[in-house]
């Protein structure tokens, strides 16, 4: 596929190769760190380790009057993911007429968001916001961009969907519905920005892949995967000033899923996953390594990885619902021969089984699912464990959280399943935070020893009571 490198020369090419070795090792590091025991940072979309916390000291259960630390009342509307950097949660909202709260599935199921949706009239702020996780106050508020939207969204989603990425000295948000990709300091100056214009989403259910940065020796890179309906592009860009270190193109079509990056036996690699296919590229110079076709849909949710592979699944109305199970060391075409199920790539794979929008997590030998039941695989041959229809009768849309040996699972009404991480369905505890108006489609993030949960109208804290 095509890749546009912007420094281009071949004495550039060269030194990024020889300095690939120490961002491998780094990547590798990182990934088979996503353990139980491993401390994490919470500073992007599932945090550094794929929805990984390690053996962080979050409770176990909570109440209106036990282990809620706070509640803060956001402005607008989003379900980006609060993020964590350096002392200071961010999180993204858009406010505004056109910027209602989201419905929930609620909105997903109801015969009157079918078919396009009106284009908004009034004009949208979107905006970043910076709090203090002691007690929830917001420090600062900043207004990006204030503009009538182009494009339509969803009822069920929201026009700040996209979580933002941070380093110790600055936040990075994009606004899908804008097109615009900004760099804040820590008091909300802008560093810098790009504009990528509105993205045209399929039938303007809006957008939500979010960019993510990744640190190395040989210096960070920021990547931001724009699939829409007129193109579909990677961009690997400098987080310091945005601008493009290289660029990758693929058949165009939509997705929401955000791209992860895996060391594949000592190359590091971004993964993305698209419509009908997921490929992945050379993270130093964005050259394709391999890919896997023939999906009959494309993706809400996102991959995950480890050490021994990529998996995947994923779901939409009327599609094969595939899920599989990638085995590292392997490049070109992965692709099963037709009507096999398996290759020496693919290590097995599944239809009428992946999620619609949670990513999956993996823990050890286990690789689970979860929508409105909660499903485990072994990851190595496919074998299925179990599969259990979730307590409290609605379905999670938000991505897992692992912490220690335990699963952290929020459904859309507020309540938290906690289950034990292992090959036997076992609910350790149920809790639930909000209102009945309130909807909660936002993945939680951990941030020391607290579980942040966002709903439509606020921020929860929940952690263990101050000695």
């Amino acid at each position: 596929m095509p890749r546009v490198p912007v420094h281009g020369s071949h004495r550039t090419d060269s030194r990024r190769r020889r300095r690939r070795g120490a961002a491998v090792l780094l990547v590798g590091a990182a990934l088979l760190a996503a353990g139980p025991a491993a401390a994490a940072e919470w500073s992007q979309f599932r945090g550094a380790a794929l929805g990984h916390a390690g053996d962080a000291a979050v409770p176990l259960a909570w109440g209106e009057k036990t282990n809620l630390g706070w509640r803060t009342a956001l402005p607008g509307a989003g379900w980006s993911q609060p993020i964590e950097s350096a002392g200071r949660i961010y999180l993204t909202t858009a406010v505004g007429r056109a910027a209602d709260a989201p419905s929930g599935m609620g909105g997903v199921m109801s015969m009157s968001t079918w078919g396009m949706q009106s284009t908004p009239k009034d004009p949208v702020q979107w905006r970043v916001l910076c709090l203090d996780p002691a007690d929830g106050r917001i420090e600062w508020s900043r207004t990006v961009v204030e503009s009538v939207p182009k494009y339509a969204k969803h009822a069920s989603n929201s026009y700040a969907t996209e979580t933002p990425c941070a380093t110790a000295d600055a936040v990075i948000a994009f606004f899908g519905a804008t097109g615009t990709l900004v760099a804040l300091d820590r008091d909300g100056k802008e560093l810098w920005r790009r504009e990528f214009g509105p993205q045209p989403i399929q039938n303007q259910f809006g957008t939500g892949s979010s960019p993510v940065i990744h640190r190395a020796a040989d210096g960070d890179r920021l990547l931001l995967q724009l699939y829409n309906e007129d193109s579909a592009r990677i961009h690997c860009l400098d987080p310091r000033s945005g601008a493009d270190l290289w660029k990758a193109e693929r058949a165009k079509g939509t997705a929401w899923s955000t791209p992860v990056v895996w060391s594949n036996a000592g190359t590091a690699e971004v993964i993305t996953a698209g419509e009908g296919s997921v490929i992945a590229y050379d993270l130093a110079d964005g050259r394709e390594r391999w890919r896997l076709t023939g999906l009959d849909t494309s993706f809400a949710c996102s991959v995950v990885a480890d050490a021994d592979g990529v998996y995947f699944g994923t779901s939409s109305p009327g599609s094969k619902a595939p899920v599989y199970s990638i085995a590292a060391g392997h490049t070109g075409d992965l692709t099963p021969p037709k009507g096999q199920a398996s290759s020496a790539a693919v290590r097995w794979s599944k239809t009428k089984s992946g999620a619609g929008m949670p990513s999956p997590v993996v823990v050890g030998d286990l690789l689970f699912f979860f929508g409105d039941k909660a499903v485990c695989y072994d990851k190595r041959t496919g074998e299925e464990k179990f599969r259990k229809r979730l307590p409290g009768g609605t379905t999670a849309v938000g991505s897992p959280v692992v912490v220690g040996t335990r699963i952290y699972l929020v459904n859309e009404k507020g309540r938290t399943v906690v289950m034990e991480a292992g090959p036997e369905f076992k609910v350790l505890a149920e809790s639930t935070v909000g209102t009945a108006d309130e909807v909660f489609w936002a993945t939680p993030a951990v941030v020391g020893e607290a579980l942040l949960i966002r709903s439509s109208e606020a921020l929860y804290c929940v952690r263990p009571p101050k000695p």
